[in-house]
């Protein structure tokens, strides 16, 4: 579940990484995805024995909502949540 996760999670910061370059707008599907990475990192969360690094991406999924895109808020905790995954996918190594 944890590659499936960390996968859909780049998957998403990638699609809005190109709305936020091309000036494009991707909302509908940038936010479905949201929540299928929402639920999928929930999911590995428990499937992974909750490793700290998924509790950092749960965290960060949950105060999404609240940063603004186009802000300086918004990419930060993009990378945070890859931090998050990175930090549990190696931890699996």
């Amino acid at each position: 579940m944890l590659p499936l996760a960390a996968a859909l999670y780049v998957v998403n910061c990638l699609v809005g990484l190109a709305a936020q370059l091309l000036g494009v707008g991707f909302g509908r599907w940038h936010h479905g995805l949201y929540a299928a990475v929402f639920v999928s990192a929930a999911l590995a969360l428990v499937a992974e024995g909750f490793p700290a690094g998924l509790w950092l991406v749960v965290a960060v999924l949950t105060v999404f909502p609240w940063a603004r895109p186009r802000t300086v808020w918004h990419p930060l905790l993009a990378v945070l949540g890859l931090v998050g995954h990175g930090a549990s996918l190696l931890a699996r190594v």
